[in-house]
Formats: structure tokens, sequence, C-alpha cells
């Protein structure tokens, strides 16, 4: 895949950031006429790539649905058991069934694309990126003339991109509050959509989370993505954070709740305390309540004096690496370890690495569960990488000749130690 031609930045789906988030994010739909032109379209999915997905042997059913006159069809039209000299194994689609389905005028859906198809999984990163949260590509394939599914809302924001053919598009207009669930609607109930457009290659349509929607095939094929995200609220990040402080040891024991203090217990007599050293707070007799009241003051204090700053970079960060997204490139990192040129540039990987103490002469290490001794001077090295620095493989170890330097710098780009400085 060649990521050029693809979108490199959300901006290329939805124009101008500043507007968009000011105008349409979270308000009112936005279409975008030519946002892509059809051959950078038609780069992140073609129907060909579609037939080579429902053609491998064991795709789960949980990755393909078929809707047909608006309702689902059941999986078990259109799946069956893979087995192994008599064993059932798994439930995987049958590619006749899920061709006849079509032919007779079913709408095939690929839930998660991102994780079979290089370039769906680059578009999932793009949006990962922008709202810091799980991100998904689902690709719907409509015969010619047929209705996808009836009307209906999802309780996710929705980036549509119209990679083949048109579609014809009935659009609602939004709620006030977001709806927490995905539902269908009648026509008559909703009244008179307020947009009415046409989808063709490489046009782009945002639709608010909950947005009633409906969408038919024309005279041709439609092939369209629709990238789904449901950005966290604030309740979900404070959610996290406090999931994240409960990791301190001091919130592990076991309460009975069930078992409160016997009548006339002192919570203050020894070994009451429940702050005090030694103290089982799950012992029978325990003032549970007490122990409560320490272990929440407890974490209201950590929670204050939490920095806001890192934490909020930690929030990012974690969203951004949710399942779905990354494009982790270590067997091309391990290969070209292999043949590591002495002019080539290294830098420090994110893989966190601990130096210990010297003995006198070699420190000891540990990256990614590996324990060794190297050189002072390939440990000092190493603490001059921090902050992005970077240095020729050949001048990597000083005080050697280029050829040991080059030698000693493979072993630990092998352990993801290290890097090169123009890798993504």
């Amino acid at each position: 895949m060649d990521t050029s031609t693809t979108p490199q930045g959300f901006e290329d789906l939805v124009g101008d950031r500043q507007v968009f988030f000011q105008e349409y994010f979270n308000r009112k739909p936005l279409l975008r006429r030519g946002a892509l032109d059809g051959g950078r379209a038609r780069d992140l999915v073609s129907v060909r790539e579609l037939d080579d997905i429902v053609a491998m042997e064991t795709v789960s059913p949980a990755y393909l649905r078929i809707a047909k006159d608006g309702r689902g069809v059941p999986a078990k039209a259109y799946t069956r058991t893979v087995t192994d000299r008599g064993a059932a194994l798994a439930e995987a689609v049958v590619a006749g069934q899920v061709y006849e389905l079509f032919r007779s005028g079913g709408t095939v859906t690929w839930n998660a694309l991102n994780h079979f198809l290089p370039a769906a999984r680059h578009l999932a990163d793009l949006f990962a990126h922008t709202f810091a949260c799980q991100s998904e590509v689902v690709a719907f394939l409509t015969p010619a003339g047929k209705d996808g599914y009836a009307p209906h809302h999802d309780p996710v924001d929705v980036y549509v991109i119209q990679i083949e053919g048109t579609k014809d598009w009935r659009i609602w207009e939004p709620p006030a509050g977001r709806r927490a669930d995905k539902a269908s609607h009648r026509p008559e109930d909703l009244g008179p959509p307020a947009i009415e457009t046409t989808l063709r290659a490489g046009d782009v349509l945002y639709l608010p989370y909950g947005t009633p929607h409906a969408a038919a095939a024309k005279d041709q094929v439609s092939l369209h993505l629709s990238v789904t995200v449901e950005p966290r609220r604030w309740r979900d990040l404070l959610a996290d954070t406090v999931r994240h402080l409960l990791e301190d040891p001091a919130f592990d024991g076991f309460p009975h709740l069930a078992d409160p203090a016997a009548p006339g217990t002192d919570p203050a007599a020894p070994g009451t305390d429940p702050a005090a050293p030694g103290t089982d707070p799950a012992a029978p007799g325990t003032d549970t309540a007490a122990v409560f009241q320490t272990l929440a003051a407890r974490l209201a204090g950590l929670l204050a004096g939490t920095d806001p700053a890192a934490e909020t970079g930690r929030l990012r960060e974690t969203g951004r690496a949710r399942a779905g997204t990354g494009r982790p490139r270590e067997f091309e990192r391990l290969a070209s370890a292999d043949v590591l040129a002495p002019a080539a540039l290294l830098r420090r990987s994110p893989v966190p690495l601990e130096i210990g103490p010297s003995d006198g002469a070699r420190s000891a290490l540990v990256v990614n569960g590996h324990r060794l001794a190297v050189p002072d001077a390939v440990a000092e090295a190493l603490r001059g990488l921090e902050g992005g620095r970077a240095v020729p493989a050949a001048r990597f170890f000083p005080g050697v000749d280029e050829a040991r330097s080059v030698h000693v710098a493979q072993g630990l780009t092998r352990l993801g130690v290290l890097e090169t400085a123009d890798r993504n």
C-alpha cells in the first residue's frame, strides 16, 4: 500500500479542522464533495479486496453481516462450522452463500475492516490520533438499485467515504442529546428528511452521534466506508484515571461487607485501626465502614495530587493505543538490523529500559524481560540518547572500531532497545 495516496491527515476528510469542530462536530452533518478524488478513495479499499477477504477459509461471522429488505439475515444462512479431523474449530462465512445473498439484493457489511487491510488500519489511526479513542472502519457493499438498512441511528459518530458507485442518502435532524443505543425508525415517524443527497466516489459525509439516516444504491454497485468513533466523555476519562489510581496495593483487600463489626467492637481499639500496620481489612469483625472511609480518603488524596498535564497526556496516549489501530513494523525492524549500515542513524526506542549500576566495568540492563550486562561505555551511550538524540551505528560504541560498534548496535536493535531514526 502506498500511503502517500491515502488520507494523511484528518483535514483531508473534513477540511479546516477549526471550522469542523466549531460548526459541525456534535452539532450537524457535513458533506464535502470530492474530498478524495476517485483514485485516492479506491486506494482505501476495493471490491476486489473484499472478494479476497470473503475467499478466506476462516473469516468469523463477527466480521461480516448481511441485510436484505432492510432487515438482518440470520448468520446461519451464510456460515458453516469449520472442522479438523471431525472436531469443530470455529464458525466461518461461506463465500458462495454470501455471493448468492448479494445477488438477490442483500447488502454485505464488513465490520472492523481495519483488522484486515493496512489502508483501513491507516485510516483508523488517523481518527484514533485525532480523538484519542477507539475507531473502527466498516465497509458496506450494496447491489445496484437496492436499499441498505432501514432508517436508523448509531450510537457513534460516523464519517462516510464513498468509494465506488453512487448512493442516495436521507438524513434527519440529529437529536438534542446523544442516544446511547442503536435503533431503527419508521420513516413516517421521522417526518421529511433534513437532507437528501447523492454521494459519489470521493465524497465524505459526517453524521453526528445518533443522527437518523438511510441509504440506497442507484444504478450500480455501491461501496462505501464508515469510520465510527465514540469520543470519550469526561466521566469515561475520570473513570480511567480512578482505575489507574486503584492499582495502588492499598486497595487490594477483600472486605466482608456482609459481616460488619460485632456489636460493641471499639473501632479505636488495638487491631481495629484500618490504617494500622498489619491490620487485615478483610478479617471478620473489622469495621468495614471505617476501612472504606480510610481508603476513600486515600483515593481522594491520590486524585487531588494527580498532575493534570501528565494525566491528560497518559489518557491521550492510552486512547490512541486502543485495539484496532497501530501498525507495528517488528519483522521489518528485525530484518533491517541484520543489514545495519555504519551510517544508519540510531535512537532509543519507546521500549522501557532500565539501566542499573555498574560493577566497575559493566552495567546491568533490563529490557523486554531480558537481563544483560553491557560495557559501561555502552550504558553511557544509551543514556546519551535520551530525549530523541540519534547517532550513527559506527559511532554508537565509543572507543572501539567501527565493525564492533555496528555489531553491538545490531544486538541492541534486535532486543528493541534501539531503532533507526527514520522509523515511523
